[in-house]
């Protein structure tokens, strides 16, 4: 963006072009072209940043915990504070038997930390602001709640517990609640996805918008657009570090809801 820009009268279209410029040119920018077929599978800039994401991911995890030291270093320490902060506040939040599954809501929450995190670096890509992303993986989350509660449960006693006891007019309740109650189970991905997806985009556009403000009413308005931005931008790592949390924990008592639902 040229000093010219930044100091000239711009126009509504011009304005919204340079705060929407990160999402409109990452289809298009560090492109690998790919083809299966008619499937377009090309790798783009969306696509580098989760890839680096997931290495970020792995490094931290995987090999972290196969790195450990009589005396550890700072690297360590983060490994280390990470897995007591799964153990304390992921797992087994309905039972012991969820345990088994905090090492997942773990990496997913370390995983979606990372992302976040490197979204907020200027020339990045926020992969989790595509809602695409964000819904693939509340999906996950729904396929891996569902087949925990058939495995653990049964298929007849997992969706026989979607009907509570001991209703009035059994004939007609139990049918309506039972229906009411896979609407409730479809909508836990998908408000799982939004929020994350609503909650990260809207972030970084008021960042842009407050930047935004200086090339529409000239420069003397950074005065208040740039540090309103910055406290905007130290409150986005906070949001950061929240909405993966709130992910991981709603995917780690979703599975556990499940697992217990004959008797819950």
């Amino acid at each position: 963006m040229s000093l010219k820009l930044a100091l000239a009268q711009v126009s509504q279209e011009e304005l919204r072009h340079e705060i929407l410029h990160t999402w409109e040119t990452a289809k298009t920018t560090w492109v690998i072209p790919l083809q299966i077929g008619p499937i377009d599978i090309s790798i783009n800039k969306i696509i580098w940043f989760l890839f680096i994401g997931a290495a970020l991911t792995f490094l931290i995890l995987f090999i972290g915990s196969r790195a450990l030291k009589n005396r550890p270093g700072a690297y360590q320490v983060i490994v280390e504070d990470l897995y007591g902060f799964g153990r304390e506040f992921l797992g087994g939040q309905v039972g012991q038997e969820g345990m088994k599954w905090f090492p997942y809501t773990l990496s997913i929450f370390v995983f979606l930390l990372t992302l976040n995190l490197i979204g907020l670096i200027p020339g990045s890509y926020p992969v989790t602001s595509n809602i695409s992303f964000t819904m693939t993986l509340a999906l996950l989350t729904f396929i891996l709640t569902q087949y925990m509660g058939i495995k653990k449960n049964g298929a007849g006693k997992y969706f026989k517990s979607w009907t509570p006891p001991n209703l009035p007019a059994k004939f007609i309740m139990s049918p309506l609640m039972w229906f009411l109650h896979l609407i409730q189970e479809f909508s836990k991905p998908l408000t799982l996805g939004l929020r994350l997806y609503a909650n990260i985009l809207a972030g970084h556009l008021i960042i842009f918008v407050f930047l935004g403000l200086i090339l529409y009413f000239g420069s003397f308005l950074a005065i208040i657009s740039v540090p309103v931005a910055v406290v905007f931008f130290a409150f986005e790592i906070f949001v950061a570090v929240l909405q993966a949390y709130i992910f991981a924990i709603l995917t780690q008592v979703y599975i556990e809801l499940a697992i217990y639902a004959d008797e819950h």
